[in-house]
């Protein structure tokens, strides 16, 4: 009896700490040369999709959050929270006016976003489209966040962040 408890535990614990997908991109394999000494000027798309589309086993959930985040807010997050993580000049701005020609500006458009509930795992994916607005370069990723649930803002924040690095990794080529 005192084995099986134990391992009752230990299962329990590791499902826990294997739920979700940590993007914390402090240590990453991006070109730190390519990023010195060049700010990248991020502005959101005002036609980006702004809905969450569940879909799989549970459509709602109680970890869910009342109310839908606010997605301009929490892509500049993502934004910032890169930014800390790498170490890179990335500054999310709401229009251009004041940005020279020169400077990098990246428009990023979202094109999805779906929150998928398997048995034990949901899949967070959101869609971008990142247009250079110097060059007219298009570059196209997806974020994702695997979870046993969570709040769509925080799952929201962490599969843009890892849209965003996926983006950086494909510029810097």
């Amino acid at each position: 009896m005192n084995i099986i408890k134990k391992s009752l535990i230990f299962s329990t614990i590791l499902i826990l700490f294997s739920c979700g997908t940590s993007h914390n991109y402090t240590m990453n394999n991006l070109n730190q040369n390519f990023y010195q000494n060049k700010t990248i000027y991020f502005i959101l798309d005002t036609n980006s999709i702004k809905e969450v589309k569940m879909s799989g086993l549970y459509t709602t959930t109680i970890f869910d959050d009342n109310y839908p985040p606010i997605v301009e807010d929490v892509f500049k997050e993502s934004i910032e929270e890169l930014a800390k993580e790498t170490k890179f000049d990335l500054k999310f701005i709401k229009d251009r006016n004041n940005i020279s020609s020169n400077e990098i500006v990246v428009e990023a458009k979202i094109s999805e976003i779906s929150w998928h509930f398997g048995f034990s795992r949901a899949t967070f994916r959101t869609k971008l489209e990142y247009n250079i607005l110097n060059s007219n370069d298009i570059y196209e990723t997806d974020g994702i966040r695997k979870s046993g649930g969570g709040s769509k803002t925080n799952n929201l924040r962490k599969s843009l962040k890892d849209a965003n690095y996926k983006f950086l990794k494909k510029f810097e080529k």
